[in-house]
């Protein structure tokens, strides 16, 4: 049987590169190249500030955005949990988990459209969230009306 084009070429790729390397190293030594120069060591400063972490960084970048905003730093708690940092700013306030990376998840909160502002508005969003369910609660809650009738119809 005949082989299609991709074969051939195939056969053709392998027979060209396994030739050369056969003939190049019967008529041509190998030349060993030369190595480049060793580049001279660099001395390491003898105090180099440790980096600090993704989630020190976004830390201190929320803690500038508080303050912008006028938030009371004074009872700031950050407990690091595993590989996350938990961040509760006041009594009442959303707790803010930083994962590793720096990114911002807030567990509390069901639905938030950027992490960022939901944390830098985490008391006022909180408190939304909480007054919609109450408000939730209330409304599926039978009545005095709706008991009334329930106990009228059995």
């Amino acid at each position: 049987m005949g082989k299609n084009k991709q074969q051939a070429a195939t056969e053709a790729r392998v027979k060209k590169a396994t030739a050369p390397a056969a003939t190049q190293e019967v008529h041509q030594p190998a030349v060993e190249q030369p190595k480049p120069a060793a580049a001279p060591a660099v001395a390491a400063p003898a105090a180099a500030p440790a980096q600090a972490s993704k989630q020190q960084v976004t830390l201190d970048k929320l803690k500038e955005a508080w303050t912008a905003k006028g938030v009371d730093l004074s009872k700031l708690e950050a407990k690091p949990d595993g590989k996350f940092l938990l961040v509760t700013v006041a009594p009442g306030w959303p707790i803010i988990q930083l994962g590793p990376t720096g990114g911002i998840v807030l567990p509390q909160i069901r639905s938030y459209a950027k992490a960022w502002d939901a944390a830098i508005d985490g008391l006022a969003v909180f408190q939304k969230q909480q007054a919609r369910d109450q408000k939730k609660a209330t409304a599926t809650a039978p009545g005095p009306k709706a008991a009334e009738q329930t106990a009228v119809t059995a």
